[in-house]
């Protein structure tokens, strides 16, 4: 039987970075881990939009990367 482990999430925020010479935005990825599963999405977006005030660049979007680990029990 495949058994599955609730791991701790992470977060990542896209901030936008700046511009090509073509316009294109350029974004940079910064990522924070051990979020608790059980965090709810609006406090997450709420400690990601805070995290993203202290930048000097503007925050593009935030990202949530749920773990889990599948494991074979005898």
């Amino acid at each position: 039987m495949i058994d599955i482990f609730h791991g701790f999430s992470s977060m990542i925020l896209t901030l936008q970075t700046g511009t090509t010479a073509d316009g294109n935005a350029v974004y940079k990825d910064k990522a924070y881990s051990r979020v608790m599963p059980s965090a709810s999405l609006e406090d997450l977006y709420a400690i990601g939009e805070a995290l993203a005030s202290l930048s000097a660049w503007p925050l593009h979007h935030i990202e949530r990367v749920n773990r889990e680990d599948l494991y074979k029990t005898v």
